[in-house]
């Protein structure tokens, strides 16, 4: 079961770092285009590029974001961590933050879905619902959620390696 687990995030993964290096090659082509367009003073209207471009930077902030949040890297000063490495009470800290990133997350989630349900307005140039760029939010929260729940039972698995063993039999010693 954990062999399947761990398959599934490897191509998670690779599927959310694709979908941010595309967004990211997507804004630049965009942006370069309506840059050429301007100069050569040709005559294309190029305002649908705008709504593109922020839908394309919602996902990619959101995706990059749950990147982060898979490799540890979001939201954390790891300074007493690395400092007082090895030391029980650095375990109960990550514990903690990792909780409050979950409330945080899971805030995020709910107000996030009630924002998508609310949406009921279209974009002005395409016409294309509001609800696209903002789905990008509780879309990645549940991604963020999974890993954040994932480190929390690793860092709890990791109290386990800190209790201290029973000491061994003494017949097997003597032995």
């Amino acid at each position: 079961m954990m062999k399947v687990l761990k398959k599934m995030d490897v191509v998670l993964e690779l599927v959310l770092r694709w979908f941010v290096i595309a967004m990211f090659i997507g804004i630049g082509v965009l942006l370069f285009g309506r840059v050429i367009i301007r100069v050569a003073r040709i005559h294309i209207p190029m305002s649908w590029s705008d709504e593109i471009v922020e839908w394309m930077m919602a996902w990619m902030i959101f995706t990059g974001a749950t990147l982060l949040v898979r490799y540890g890297d979001h939201f954390r000063v790891d300074l007493l961590q690395e400092k007082f490495k090895g030391r029980p009470w650095v375990n109960v800290l990550n514990v903690l933050i990792t909780i409050l990133s979950i409330a945080f997350y899971a805030t995020l989630l709910y107000y996030s879905i009630l924002l998508v349900k609310g949406a009921n307005w279209f974009s002005p140039i395409l016409k294309v619902s509001t609800r696209v760029p903002y789905l990008s939010m509780p879309v990645n929260c549940v991604l963020i959620l999974f890993y954040l729940i994932r480190d929390l039972v690793v860092e709890m698995n990791g109290f386990k390696k800190l209790r201290p063993q029973a000491p061994p039999d003494v017949k097997r010693e003597a032995a």
